[in-house]
C-alpha cells in the first residue's frame, strides 16, 4: 500500500520527511508549510482563508471551497484519499485547543497517521507491535485514541506491563533503559518523542 502525505496548518518541523510519497496533499496554510519544505504538492484543498498564497495556488488551478463548511480543511484532504489508505502527517502542532481536538477525531473516524510531525513532537503509530532505536533515557510517552488500549514495554524505567490506556490514563515521559526495545500495543497506540529525535530520521528510529 503506497503511502501519501497530508500537510496541514499549524506547527510544522523545520525538515522534512525523509520518505517518499504516492501522493501529497495540502490543507490550506499547509501549502505554505510544503513551500517552506520544498515539498511539491499534488493538490489543495480548504476555503485559502489561511494561506499566504491564495493567488498562486488559484493560478495553479486549484479551487477554494466555501469557508462556511462542516468539515475542516484536514478533513477535506482526508476525503481525497482512497480510504483505507496508509498516510503520514506534517503540521497540526500548537495553535488553538479545539483545532487539535478536532484532530483526534478524524483519527478515529479515517485512521491514524503512520508519522505525525509537528514543530515539539515526533508522534509514532502503535499497532500490534514496533521495534524502536533510540538513545538511552529517550523521552517517551504513549497515549491512545481508543476508549482503552493496552501497551506493553519492559525496556523502560517505568517498566509497562499491560499497561491500560484510556481517557484517562497515558504513560506520561517514560524513559527507555536500552537503545533497542520494543513496544507493543492492542489498540490505536501513539509514542510521543520530541521533535529533536526527528535528526536521526525516523528509519532509524523504528526497526
Amino acid at each position: 500500500m503506497e503511502t501519501s502525505l497530508i500537510i496541514t496548518g499549524g506547527e510544522a518541523p523545520d525538515k522534512r520527511p525523509p520518505f517518499s510519497y504516492g501522493r501529497v496533499i495540502a490543507c490550506d496554510s499547509g501549502y505554505d508549510t510544503a513551500r517552506r519544505l520544498l515539498i511539491p504538492v499534488d493538490d489543495v484543498v480548504g476555503d485559502l482563508d489561511s494561506t499566504s498564497f491564495r493567488s498562486e495556488i488559484l493560478e495553479k488551478g486549484f479551487h477554494a471551497c466555501p469557508h462556511d463548511k462542516d468539515e475542516s480543511d484536514t478533513e477535506l484532504g482526508l476525503m481525497r484519499l482512497a480510504l483505507p489508505c496508509r498516510y503520514d502527517l506534517v503540521g497540526g502542532g500548537g495553535g488553538r485547543v479545539d483545532h487539535l481536538m478536532a484532530l483526534f477525531q478524524l483519527f478515529r473516524r479515517y485512521g491514524m497517521p503512520r508519522f505525525w510531525f509537528t514543530r515539539s513532537d515526533l508522534m509514532i503509530s502503535v499497532d500490534g507491535e514496533r521495534r524502536f532505536h533510540l538513545p538511552v533515557d529517550t523521552s517517551i510517552s504513549f497515549f491512545t485514541i481508543d476508549h482503552d488500549a493496552v501497551v506493553e514495554c519492559r525496556e523502560m524505567v517505568w517498566p509497562l506491563e499491560h499497561f491500560i490506556l484510556d481517557e484517562t490514563h497515558i504513560s506520561l515521559s517514560n524513559r527507555n533503559t536500552r537503545e533497542d526495545f520494543v513496544v507493543k500495543a492492542r489498540g490505536r497506540v501513539f509514542a510521543r518523542i520530541d521533535a529533536g529525535c526527528f535528526e536521526n530520521a525516523p528509519e532509524d528510529i523504528i526497526i
